[in-house]
């Protein structure tokens, strides 16, 4: 079971800073359009989830599902345990789910811009209605702060929760049903 360290940095200006990844030799691995769809127990009320499923689908036809435990803070970052694979027919893992007595709760919409640089994630992340944010995943919280410094958005605000209570808090936008 893999863990991931993420940071969310805000306010950013996508075209400048895939400028400088690609001045610093980063690799542009993704472009596309995502659709997610998140289920969870039925009754479970918003925070009190022990545990989230979610089906992503690329505009490539790429289904993915991910089991994400809850979230601990690291500062600026956070990091939670996380376990993905690739599914040919997600309606059938639908069907499952259901079978299971889960639910879908939120459906989003985003566009995405994904590159590697030495051992670094960097995911431009646009949603409906809302500027662009970046995700970096790093080894550590100051392995992502110098992530940070490379790019020179050190002094950009951070969010170190999830894309729920961004999204709600920060923009004030509907996380549950983002669309385009």
């Amino acid at each position: 079971m893999a863990h991931e360290i993420e940071a969310k940095i805000l306010n950013i200006d996508a075209e400048v800073v895939e400028q400088k990844l690609v001045a610093l030799g980063a690799k542009k691995v993704r472009n596309t359009r995502l659709t997610v769809d998140w289920y969870r127990p039925k009754g479970i009320k918003e925070g009190d989830d022990p545990w989230f499923l979610r089906i992503r689908t690329d505009s490539e036809g790429t289904h993915e599902v991910t089991w994400k435990a809850k979230s601990s803070a690291l500062g600026i970052a956070r990091k939670h345990k996380e376990i993905n694979f690739l599914i040919p027919e997600p309606d059938k893992l639908v069907d499952l789910f259901e079978e299971l007595s889960l639910e879908q709760y939120a459906h989003q919409e985003k566009d995405r811009i994904s590159y590697l640089l030495r051992d670094w994630t960097f995911d431009i992340d646009t949603y409906p209605k809302m500027p662009a944010y970046m995700e970096i995943e790093g080894s550590s919280e100051t392995h992502i702060k110098e992530a940070m410094k490379l790019l020179g958005v050190l002094p950009n605000q951070t969010w170190p929760d999830g894309e729920r209570t961004l999204i709600q808090r920060e923009y004030g936008l509907d996380w549950y049903d983002m669309r385009f």
